[in-house]
């Protein structure tokens, strides 16, 4: 595939024909929930956190936060069960307008989901949420060899949809979802969330309401 720069919305980047969403932080309002699950399963192992560390130490990639809380490897797959198990016990939640959003953008766009969570995971959360077919392509953690901003699992689901990077935009809430979009040739769209370490005033991206993203849409094709 021929690469491009990310950056702002640019008319010279030809028609968009699909939209892709991180997950976490960015459809779902998922920090509260993931928050108690990380509180519960470091608290089986005698770690205390609080919301400013983990804030501090946030990261797509789970296992850099098990590190920076100082977590062993040999507990990494307890952990994640008791992490999942704690996720799982609570129901959750898109962000106000999200379904609209969607609703709206499917009348013109393909759709699709690039996250770093484990395939149970999100399948059993789209599928709470009543929102799983929406949805062309689904691109998790355990689809990728390499985690964000490896632009592995940006690139799954750009030859999945059999388009180029220049037909599609990425929708993420955190740094490491414009590196990947950046090192795969999309264009980002940031969006403000409780994960977010996004910088406002950053030169190749913007920050905006998700809600805004089906307005800045045209049917196929980037607005000025």
């Amino acid at each position: 595939m021929d690469r491009n720069t990310g950056g702002f919305f640019d008319r010279n980047q030809g028609s968009i024909k699909a939209v892709l969403f991180d997950l976490d932080g960015t459809l779902i309002d998922s920090f509260p929930i993931h928050y108690t699950a990380y509180e519960v399963m470091f608290g089986r192992f005698g770690i205390e956190i609080s919301k400013e560390m983990f804030l501090r130490s946030y990261s797509p990639n789970w296992y850099q936060t098990y590190e920076a809380f100082g977590l062993a490897q040999e507990h990494w797959n307890e952990a994640n069960a008791i992490w999942l198990e704690a996720a799982d016990k609570q129901m959750p939640k898109l962000f106000p307008g999200v379904r609209d959003m969607l609703v709206s953008l499917l009348a013109g766009f393909t759709l699709g989901i690039v996250t770093s969570g484990s395939k149970t995971r999100v399948t059993n959360d789209i599928h709470r949420l009543k929102i799983a077919s929406h949805f062309t392509t689904i691109v998790t953690g355990d689809d990728v060899r390499k985690p964000k901003p490896s632009p592995e699992g940006l690139d799954l689901a750009l030859n999945e949809l059999s388009i180029s990077p220049c037909e599609a935009v990425y929708v993420g809430d955190a740094t490491a979802d414009f590196e990947m979009a950046k090192a795969a040739g999309v264009t980002f769209f940031g969006v403000p969330s409780e994960f977010a370490n996004l910088s406002h005033g950053h030169p190749e991206y913007d920050i905006k309401p998700i809600t805004s993203l089906a307005d800045m849409l045209g049917p196929g094709r980037l607005k000025e």
